[in-house]
C-alpha cells in the first residue's frame, strides 16, 4: 500500500471515529428535554439543565410563601360529629363571674381521631339435627354465594385501593390489611382479591372501552409492561377528558393500536409512533414531543442547529397563543390569524432540515411525513396541541412498572388493566375510588348488575 492510499485510509477512518463520537455524544446528552426519556431517568448533569446558570437565587424559605393563600381545615358538619363537650367561661377576663348569655355564635374547633379498626365477622353455624324417621344426620349446606364470598365488599376494595391505587406491593398491602384492618389473610388470599375484582370489573371495564372509543376527541400512548419473567409487553391507555382504558398487549404495533382504538372515528391525538399510522381519521401529533425532537436538533453542529433552535423557539411561542386561548386572553379567531406565519415558518424550516444528513436530520423528514397532522389544533378549539392527557393517565402504570417490575400471568395483567381503569376514570370524573369499588364489588357478590363508569 502507498503512502497517498495509506493517509486516505486514516482520514476515512478519522472521519468513521469523528461521526461516531458525535453520535456517542448525542446519545448520552439525551434527557427529558430533548427526547421522550422521563424526567426519572435524568442524571448527572442533565438532572438539572439549569445547573450551569452562575446566577445566585435568594433561597425560598421552608413551607408557604409569603402572600400564599392559607388552606385552612375545615369542620365536619354537626351531624357527622361523634360526640360534643360544651364549655362555659367561669368568669370574665376582669375577674367577674356573673355572667349571662349573649347572641354571639359559639367558636367550634374538633379533634380528629381513628378508633382501632375490629372488622364485621358473620359466622355460619351449621348445626346437625337427626331424622326421626330414619335417623340419618343431616345439616344445611352453605350456598355457593357465601363460600365463595370469604371477604366481602370492603375488604376487597381496601385491597383494591392498596394495590391498584397506591400501587402497594402485595406484601406491604398484606401487612396492612392483616395489621391495620385486623383482617387474617394470606398472600395466595390477597391475589384471589384481585382476581374477584378483576371479575367485578369485567362489564364497566367493557363499558368504558366502548365509551372512549365514540368520543369526537380521545389520546392513545403506550409504555413498555413487563410479562412473566423474560417476556416484554406492552401497557396501552385510550383515553378522553372523563374516561381511560387500559390495555396490555404482547405488541407494540399496529394489530395492538386497532385493538385499543377499535371503532373510534373522532380526532386522536398521539405521536408519531408508526403504530397510529394506519388510523385514517383526523389526527393531532403531540407537540410536546415536537418540542423535545426540536431541542434534540438544535444541539447539533452548524446551520442544522441553527434550524433546531429556531424550530424550538417557535414551539415555545405556539403554545404560548394556544395556552393564552386556553386562558381566555387571546381570542380564537386572533389566534388562528397569528398561526398563520408560524405554521410557514415551521414548515419551510422543516423542509431546509430534511436536506441534511444523518439521524437528527431524519427527524425533520420524519415530522414531514405527518404535516398532513401537525395543525389540526388550529382549526379546532377543542383539540389540544399535546398528548399530555394520556401521558399523565398512563404514568400512574408506569410508576407500576417501576415497582412491581410489571405482572407474572394473564390473570393479573387483567387485574392491572380494570383496576387502573376504574382508579383513573373515577379521577377524572371527581367520583370515590373506594365507594366505586366496594359497590362493584358488592353487586357481584350479589349477582348484580355492575355499577356504570360512564360520566353522569
Amino acid at each position: 500500500m502507498s503512502d497517498k492510499d495509506h493517509i486516505k485510509l486514516l482520514q476515512k477512518e478519522n472521519e468513521e471515529l469523528k461521526k461516531r463520537i458525535r453520535e456517542l455524544e448525542r446519545l448520552v446528552g439525551m434527557n427529558s428535554k430533548n427526547s421522550s426519556k422521563p424526567p426519572s431517568s435524568d442524571y448527572g448533569s442533565n438532572a438539572n439543565p439549569q445547573k450551569g446558570n452562575t446566577k445566585k437565587r435568594r433561597p425560598k424559605k421552608q413551607g408557604a410563601q409569603k402572600g400564599h393563600e392559607p388552606h385552612l381545615r375545615e369542620l365536619l358538619p354537626p351531624e357527622e360529629v361523634t360526640k360534643a363537650i360544651d364549655l362555659f367561661p367561669e368568669q370574665c377576663t376582669c375577674g367577674c363571674k356573673d355572667l349571662k348569655t349573649c347572641d354571639e355564635a359559639p367558636l367550634r374547633f374538633q379533634t380528629i381521631d381513628i378508633p382501632p379498626i375490629k372488622p364485621d365477622v358473620t359466622e355460619y353455624v351449621q348445626h346437625f339435627l337427626e331424622c326421626k324417621r330414619c335417623g340419618e344426620i343431616v345439616y344445611q349446606p352453605l350456598s355457593d354465594d357465601i363460600k365463595r364470598n370469604v371477604f366481602g365488599p370492603g375488604v376487597l376494595a381496601v385491597v383494591g385501593i392498596l394495590t391498584g391505587m397506591l400501587n402497594t406491593s402485595k406484601r406491604k398491602a398484606l401487612e396492612v390489611v392483616n395489621e391495620v384492618f385486623g383482617v387474617p389473610m394470606s398472600l395466595g388470599g390477597l391475589s384471589n382479591c384481585e382476581a374477584k375484582i378483576a371479575a367485578a370489573m369485567e362489564s364497566p371495564y367493557h363499558e368504558v372501552h366502548a365509551y372512549v372509543q365514540s368520543q369526537k376527541r380521545s389520546h392513545a400512548d403506550e409504555s413498555s409492561w413487563r410479562r412473566g419473567n423474560r417476556l416484554k409487553g406492552w401497557i396501552w391507555t385510550l383515553c378522553c377528558t372523563t374516561a381511560a382504558v387500559f390495555m396490555i398487549n404482547a405488541s407494540r404495533g399496529q394489530k395492538a393500536a386497532r385493538q385499543l382504538i377499535g371503532s373510534f372515528t373522532g380526532t386522536l391525538n398521539s405521536d408519531r409512533w408508526n403504530a397510529y399510522s394506519y388510523y385514517e381519521g383526523l389526527r393531532q401529533i403531540c407537540w410536546a414531543h415536537l418540542k423535545r425532537d426540536f431541542k434534540a436538533i438544535g444541539e447539533a453542529d452548524g446551520r442544522l442547529g441553527k434550524i433546531g433552535n429556531e424550530l424550538h423557539a417557535l414551539s415555545k411561542e405556539i403554545l404560548s397563543l394556544r395556552r393564552r386561548v386556553r386562558d381566555g386572553t387571546l381570542q380564537w379567531k386572533t389566534f388562528q390569524r397569528r398561526m398563520i406565519p408560524f405554521q410557514e415558518e415551521v414548515e419551510r424550516l422543516l423542509e431546509r432540515g430534511a436536506t441534511f444528513d444523518g439521524k437528527l436530520a431524519g427527524k425533520c423528514r420524519d415530522i414531514l411525513k405527518h404535516q398532513e397532522y401537525l395543525w389540526t389544533f388550529v382549526s379546532d378549539p377543542l383539540v389540544e396541541p399535546t398528548n399530555n392527557l394520556a401521558e399523565q393517565i398512563i404514568r400512574q402504570a408506569v410508576i407500576w412498572r417501576k415497582m412491581s417490575f410489571g405482572t407474572q400471568s394473564k390473570r393479573g395483567a387483567k387485574y392491572v388493566e380494570r383496576i387502573l381503569t376504574v382508579c383513573a376514570t373515577c379521577r377524572l370524573q371527581g367520583r370515590s375510588i373506594i365507594a366505586y369499588i366496594r359497590n362493584a364489588c358488592h353487586c357481584y357478590s350479589h349477582n348484580l348488575p355492575a355499577p356504570s363508569l360512564k360520566p353522569d
